[in-house]
């Protein structure tokens, strides 16, 4: 369950409530009594391109980016950014990314349609700050309106202590030109600061059509298949990519992974194994991933029935390009894979690896 913290900062009450306590008595960290007399939110601006106060990249640091490009109609702004020293991705989905460390630390960026941090204050943060409500007390708020966000443009800036899940959380989160930063930390002790005011320093929001996939140290540029792509999860040092049409089957996907963990020998040796599937195939050195000879290896996944989890019955074809530092996927129906040739040809192009 998701600390009510970070529900405050992006969620309006309804949601805020959800997942706060169950227990609804006054007093003992369900809602106040009387929730129909707080103001309603107070829309923010929207989103406004920036230019980052300083995009230098810290020795150690990764660079990262939130996008709104997996959809059609989409708005194209990637919000980009340095991420601190193992802080992992843990969640991505367009408009919002979070990245932790260890316990109770968290940085969370989202950007788009949202709340004032006033209002937010207002409405879903001072009903909470009396004495005696338990788990989900808020206390030690301080707010402050126009002041330096990032670099030279002007925003809001909330603090507040948070018993949250029976964890003591301190939480900050800054507002300008429609991007929000927040920095989840144990309350009382080191916030880092430091580390805080070095992240908001490299925010910049710019339009673009290329996404990031950070693991292992490094971090890859790819563009992700619009319409194809329904959305994108990060874990474990890997980019997946959720396509459709054909979303039910975990067999349609792609990925990119940087510096991959397990060669495709190992994968082929692993697949080989496995019931459903068949036809594995490995060959060296035929294709070419950022400009430089890759492996290929190509497999089926064959099921006869729908599953108990309704996975579909078919047969899907995957295959993988790789490198030593780069590993890319894609899977498919066959008569998908006729239909998308130009679609992976163009998305296997577009992947990088940075220096």
């Amino acid at each position: 369950m998701r600390t009510r913290a970070l529900l405050v900062v992006l969620a309006v009450t309804a949601v805020l409530a959800g997942a706060g306590c169950t227990d609804d008595a006054p007093g003992s960290g369900g809602l106040p009594a009387d929730t129909t007399s707080r103001p309603p939110p107070e829309p923010a601006d929207p989103p406004a391109p920036f230019r980052a106060a300083d995009p230098r990249l810290p020795v150690g640091w990764t660079r990262a980016q939130c996008a709104d490009l997996t959809a059609r109609g989409n708005t194209g702004l990637v919000v980009r950014l340095a991420v601190p020293p193992a802080f992992v991705p843990t969640e991505s989905d367009g408009r919002r990314c979070s990245f932790v460390r260890a316990f109770a630390r968290e940085l969370t960026i989202s950007f788009g349609p949202g709340p004032t941090l006033g209002s937010v204050k207002a409405r879903d943060v001072d009903p909470y700050t009396p004495s005696g409500q338990g788990d989900g007390q808020l206390g030690e708020v301080s707010y402050a309106a126009d002041v330096p966000v990032y670099g030279d443009h002007r925003g809001e800036r909330l603090d507040y202590f948070c018993f949250c899940d029976g964890q003591n959380l301190q939480e900050r989160t800054v507002l300008a030109r429609g991007v929000r930063v927040s920095w989840t930390t144990p309350h009382g002790k080191d916030s880092r600061d430091d580390l805080f005011d070095q992240v908001t320093a490299s925010v910049a929001l710019v339009r673009g059509r290329t996404s990031t996939c950070a693991g292992h140290g490094r971090t890859a540029t790819y563009r992700p298949p619009v319409p194809q792509t329904e959305s994108v999860d990060s874990f474990q040092g890997r980019c997946h990519l959720y396509l459709r049409p054909g979303r039910g089957s975990l067999q349609r996907y792609a990925e990119v992974v940087p510096v991959p963990r397990r060669s495709l020998d190992d994968l082929a040796a692993a697949l080989r194994r496995l019931k459903r599937v068949h036809d594995v195939r490995l060959e060296r050195g035929v294709a070419v991933l950022d400009g430089r000879p890759a492996d290929r290896l190509t497999w089926r996944h064959t099921r006869d029935k729908v599953s108990l989890y309704n996975d579909p019955a078919g047969t899907w074809r995957l295959v993988a390009l790789g490198t030593p530092d780069l590993r890319v996927t894609w899977g498919a129906r066959p008569g998908q894979w006729r239909r998308e040739a130009d679609v992976v040809s163009r998305f296997v192009g577009s992947v990088h690896l940075l220096p």
